[in-house]
């Protein structure tokens, strides 16, 4: 009897425990936005990344849209245009985990990154954009190397390695694009097998 009421308590006590452990790492991907959007290829897409990215297009496009014709910055308050906004930044996302998957298999860590660092500073180089990036952007220069230099650098190193294996870069990234295992878990958007597309049968928010 006294060993079944124990086996009773440490199954009980084990219960507790394994429920306290899931709803800490829950409030920890919530607080820390690292849950994800999409799994590509069972790589994780984190909604702060997404956010982050969405948020510096609308500060980009309304900063343009400010400077060349005011009267047309109120198009991003329109649903529609926040909707594509959001499914063309997820679809970058996207292809930019594709791309550094197909770039680990040409190349090492220590070439990949020797060469987008390379990159970076002939992007950059005598110019001060610490200013321009965050009235664009709204990021600091260090988030918009990491947000979109570095995989404009990616992009354009894997360009150059599908050059001399003689293939397109657009065919063949539609083909990893066909290919890859691609889930989306942000409301309103699903994957069709090429591209992010808007769920007509969901509204996202």
């Amino acid at each position: 009897m006294q060993n079944n009421n124990l086996k009773l308590k440490i199954k009980k006590f084990t219960l507790i425990y394994g429920a306290i452990i899931l709803i800490s790492g829950i409030f920890y991907l919530v607080v820390t936005q690292s849950y994800p959007v999409a799994f590509v290829n069972w790589r994780p897409i984190a909604v702060k990344n997404f956010e982050t990215d969405y948020s510096s297009a609308r500060v980009y496009y309304q900063k343009a849209l400010e400077t060349y014709d005011r009267n047309q910055a109120v198009v991003l308050d329109s649903m529609e245009i926040q909707k594509e906004l959001k499914r063309a930044v997820l679809d970058k996302l996207i292809e930019n985990v594709l791309i550094e998957e197909e770039l680990k298999k040409r190349l090492n860590n220590d070439e990949i990154e020797k060469m987008v660092a390379g990159k970076i500073d002939e992007a950059i180089k005598g110019r001060d954009i610490k200013k321009e990036v965050e009235m664009l952007y709204g990021l600091s220069l260090e988030e918009f190397k990491e947000r979109f230099l570095k995989p404009q650098a990616k992009s354009e190193i894997f360009a150059s390695r599908l050059l001399l294996e003689n293939k397109n870069f657009d065919e063949e990234l539609k083909k990893i694009k066909k290919e890859a295992k691609v889930m989306v878990f942000l409301a309103g958007f699903k994957w069709n097998g090429e591209e992010v597309i808007i769920n007509p049968a969901v509204s996202p928010r």
